[in-house]
């Protein structure tokens, strides 16, 4: 039932009792104690009333009335359909059923349920995007991604169910299952694909180094499957930038077979190369484009050195040298000082763990550092000793009396900006377990980058746990157990990736000198086959100051020499260039500027890569879709079951719309019919008065 209307006023509600008096005395006078009033008193009775009323309204239109009134709103429920948009839909054999019936079916569904609710259409593969055409082209599925929007989007509002069309084949992501726990409505599942295993021989996967130095024999590793193959044969070929370099026969002898077969090629030419790894068969297979898979390898002629200079073994030598060797472009040699006889000028940073130490101070050493201006990375540790150490790092001072250490976490600093990383790492570097740090005061001078403070009992400190000077290319990591870091990242999280990326950043910040070119092109290296190619560039003038005015124009060149004329056009205080989507490959680059009488240019490559990731595994998981539905009150469906599916959706017992009710506030003065009434009393009056003689 609505609820009725209420009026209110802008002023206190006895001023309506004064307009009521005012209007019986106006009316009164008028009619009753006026001399001239010749009418009957029934006339004059019903003019008094028709007067004493429309004076009334007047004085309360006077009041600035407002009506509020309750609008009734229907929300419908909503139901939410999310589509697997990837590739593997469509590497089956019936890739036209889907294209054509499924999208058919889909919008039929859709259609049907539009007459009672609210239906909202996404896509999920690469990202999540709200679209109602599918055309599986998307070069990874990731579950966790739609069913995380969904969280978002969709949480405390009137949801009926969620419908998810897929194959169950997840290669990006979380696993599904734990992205959709906290999802508190059904969902139900439609499932696409199939899980019996077809004929298919594939590629499945290469293991390599992604650098390799010239003159040296570098390992490929190359693990192949069959199935439902027994007793075809096929070839295995190897090209170099499209050149055939070697080839194998394969013997298929099982109908799940597998082999690794192992090359070792020699690094000739400098650069970058692309090599294309082919498993040919004339079998019948449900497809073909696992059977390629291209790798990119940079042969390069040398490499940065670092040396990691300990007192003693210690799993944090380990654990850095580890996170270091990820790093393609250095050579990490691992040396203690007791025995160490090389020269600490032939590497680009070293790394010193617990040295100068108690025992021995490495007095020869630091002194080798800090006249070369070698960049260094301070370790600190329990055998550390600290007045040496404060005598040859310039930008701290640890004073201590005791000779304690205390559990010491990581607290990001967020003014630094030696270096950049990802927030989500430095997220997981706070969860890392504590160093042990010496109980101590800690000083610091100017052109200090503090990284990370020590964080004591969940109370951030004032006391650098790492930190950098700039001044001299330095830095230093105030406590022990790094090791522990490696360890929880990858017990927690799967990989070394928040680890690394610190030691790395951290020697590639130390190692790297200041680039005062005043003209360069800045690219990513590394690009996949379904992004856009993006391309900056920068430049400066004498006082280092950026210019956007000049044309930058850049000539492609492709693997098949055929070249390429673009411009960049400034963006914000630099310039940038959109490739567009690029063949993949490998494409050299030359780019020119001219900044009055200066000629500027710059050169490079850049590598396109193809994300095979779709064409690995094309067995439907319906399993986990099936997990999925019966976890959240709904169940699995496969696409010729659709109708049934339309049915127990719109038999649940919360597919029901919700009424709310919005007020809505009218200001009377503004209502036509209040001025049309008036004009109609006063005439009724003036017509009846004169009608019956009256003045």
């Amino acid at each position: 039932m609505t609820p009725l209307p209420e009026f209110f006023i802008s002023y206190p509600w006895w001023t309506v009792l004064i307009i009521i008096a005012v209007a019986l005395i106006y009316a009164g006078v008028l009619y009753i104690k006026n001399p001239l009033n010749k009418l009957n008193n029934t006339v004059s009775t019903f003019l008094f009333v028709l007067r004493f009323i429309v004076v009334t309204i007047l004085l309360l239109l006077l009041l600035s009335p407002v009506i509020k009134t309750k609008k009734k709103q229907l929300e419908k429920p909503i139901v939410i359909l999310g589509i697997d948009n990837s590739q593997s839909i469509l590497l089956v054999d019936d890739s036209l059923y889907y294209t054509d019936t499924l999208v058919n079916k889909i919008d039929n569904l859709r259609q049907k349920l539009l007459k009672n609710n609210t239906v909202d259409t996404y896509l999920f593969g690469n990202n999540v995007t709200e679209s109602e055409n599918p055309d599986f082209t998307d070069n990874i599925s990731n579950y966790s991604d739609f069913f995380n929007m969904v969280k978002q989007n969709y949480t405390g509002l009137n949801v009926a169910a969620v419908i998810l069309f897929g194959d169950g084949i997840i290669n990006s992501g979380i696993d599904a299952a734990s992205a959709a726990s906290n999802i508190s409505f059904p969902v139900f599942t439609v499932a696409l694909g199939d899980t019996i295993q077809a004929k298919d021989a594939k590629i499945e996967s290469v293991r390599y180094n992604s650098i390799a130095y010239t003159g040296d024999i570098f390992p490929m590793e190359i693990n192949i499957e069959a199935h439902m193959l027994k007793g075809t044969k096929a070839k295995l070929k190897l090209l170099d930038n499209n050149s055939l370099i070697v080839s194998k026969s394969i013997i298929i002898n099982s109908d799940d077979y597998r082999s690794t077969i192992d090359f070792n090629l020699k690094a000739k030419k400098a650069g970058k190369h692309r090599f294309t790894v082919l498993l040919e068969s004339n079998s019948n297979e449900i497809s073909k484009t696992n059977n390629t898979k291209n790798i990119f390898v940079d042969f390069i002629d040398s490499r940065q050195k670092i040396l990691i200079l300990a007192y003693a073994p210690h799993p944090d030598v380990g654990a850095i040298k580890q996170s270091l060797l990820r790093n393609k472009n250095y050579s990490v040699k691992v040396s203690y000082i007791s025995n160490f006889t090389g020269d600490v000028g032939d590497y680009d940073l070293v790394i010193l763990h617990q040295i100068p130490a108690i025992k021995n101070s490495g007095t020869k050493i630091l002194k080798q550092l800090n006249k070369l201006k070698i960049p260094t990375l301070f370790v600190l540790a329990k055998n550390s000793n600290l007045p040496m150490f404060n005598k040859y790092f310039k930008g701290l001072n640890i004073i201590s009396s005791v000779g304690s250490h205390v559990a010491a976490q990581f607290s990001f600093n967020n003014s630094f900006n030696y270096f950049t990383i990802d927030k989500e790492q430095l997220q997981q570097l706070s969860t890392m377990p504590p160093l042990s740090v010496p109980l101590a005061n800690y000083k610091i001078t100017n052109n200090i980058g503090i990284f990370g403070w020590q964080r004591v009992n969940d109370i951030t400190t004032d006391f650098p746990l790492i930190l950098y000077f700039n001044n001299t290319k330095s830095g230093v990591i105030t406590g022990e157990g790094l090791f522990l870091w490696r360890m929880h990242d990858f017990k927690k999280y799967g990989n070394f990736n928040a680890f690394d990326d610190f030691i790395n950043k951290s020697a590639m910040f130390l190692i790297a000198d200041t680039d005062k070119r005043h003209f360069k092109v800045k690219t990513e290296g590394d690009y996949d086959g379904y992004e856009d190619i993006m391309l900056n560039a920068e430049l400066y003038n004498a006082a280092m100051e950026s210019v956007t005015t000049p044309d930058v124009s850049l000539t492609l060149t492709n693997e098949a020499g055929e070249k390429f004329q673009y411009v960049f056009s400034p963006y914000e205080n630099n310039y940038q260039l959109n490739l567009k989507k690029l063949p993949i490959g490998i494409y050299r680059y030359y780019a020119s500027t001219t900044l009055g009488d200066d000629n500027f240019n710059d050169s490079g490559e850049f590598v396109v890569k193809k994300n095979e990731l779709e064409s690995q595994n094309l067995v439907a998981n319906h399993r986990l879709l099936y997990e999925i539905a019966l976890s959240h009150d709904g169940n699995m469906y496969y696409p010729k079951d659709v109708n049934r599916l339309f049915k127990d959706i719109t038999n649940l017992d919360n597919n029901k719309p919700i009424i709310h009710y919005e007020d809505k506030f009218t200001n009377i003065n503004s209502l036509i019919y209040i001025m049309i009434g008036i004009i109609l009393l006063l005439s009724l009056e003036w017509f009846l008065r004169k009608y019956f003689g009256n003045y």
